[in-house]
């Protein structure tokens, strides 16, 4: 069993959720024989959603950071190009929420900045990988987020990695009270009726990123998604009335392999 390269994408408060855990290659040159951990650094820009189920959007920091390599004396050595099955850490940031940040959310209140924490399990083979990963909110929201995927994972060349695949969401009903209920209160403060949501599936669509080695040790990060709302975050009027069930996201940046040799 490997470690899970974790990678983890971090956005500035006022945003959606940021995925965590998604695709990241094996490392772009060979790790050498006295280096112990190796990470991936970069930063780049990402144009999402102001919130989920906007239809507004904007452009924020796209902080890259991976864990692609560890080497334990006397446990072994993690991460690298091998395949299988693999069981880490799923990490998150749901970014704030706050009624400046957009007039269609006029009279909902704030909502703080939650992180998620949970696990991840994956199954890669060269060409093909599938994942599950479940985790519990803090702070913002205390509900638990699940997502699921299957990824189709090309090589063109030599320098150029390439994975796209649907996805799926749910969450429980304290996600979904936090982010797509409307309470009494609320609904005389907006204008917009009041509304329970429960928990469900909260949406499905599609990602793709591409990752072009530059330099044995520079990666240049390209990728997409789109995701529709489903169920009872679609039927929010959050969505229906001041927003769209349709969410997008494009973003590219640098990143830079570091290698450390820690037990020598």
């Amino acid at each position: 069993m490997r470690l899970t390269v974790l990678t983890v994408l971090l956005a500035t408060a006022g945003t959606p959720a940021i995925a965590a855990d998604p695709f990241a290659p094996g490392p772009s040159a060979p790790i050498g024989s006295d280096v112990d951990l190796s990470l991936r650094l970069g930063l780049g820009a990402l144009v999402q959603p102001d919130y989920e189920g906007s239809d507004d959007y904007h452009v924020v920091p796209w902080p890259i950071i991976s864990l692609e390599f560890l080497r334990l004396p006397g446990i072994g050595e993690f991460g690298g190009p091998s395949s299988g099955f693999s069981i880490g850490p799923s990490f998150n940031i749901q970014g704030s929420r706050k009624e400046s940040d957009n007039e269609a959310l006029a009279g909902l209140g704030d909502v703080d900045t939650a992180v998620e924490l949970g696990a991840k399990m994956s199954y890669e083979t060269d060409m093909f990988g599938a994942f599950l990963a479940v985790r519990q909110g803090f702070g913002g929201h205390e509900g638990v987020v699940g997502e699921a995927g299957l990824n189709l994972i090309m090589n063109p060349t030599d320098r150029l990695s390439f994975i796209a695949g649907p996805r799926v969401s749910a969450a429980s009903s304290d996600f979904f009270d936090t982010y797509y209920s409307v309470t009494p209160g609320q609904a005389a403060a907006s204008g917009l009726p009041a509304y329970d949501a429960s928990a469900g599936f909260k949406s499905v669509g599609v990602a793709a990123e591409a990752i072009y080695n530059l330099t044995d040790l520079v990666d240049l990060h390209v990728e997409a998604g789109w995701s529709r709302l489903v169920g009872d975050a679609a039927g929010s009027p959050i969505v229906e009335r001041a927003g769209s069930k349709d969410q997008f996201t494009v973003g590219a940046g640098l990143s830079y392999r570091l290698d450390l040799n820690l037990f020598d």
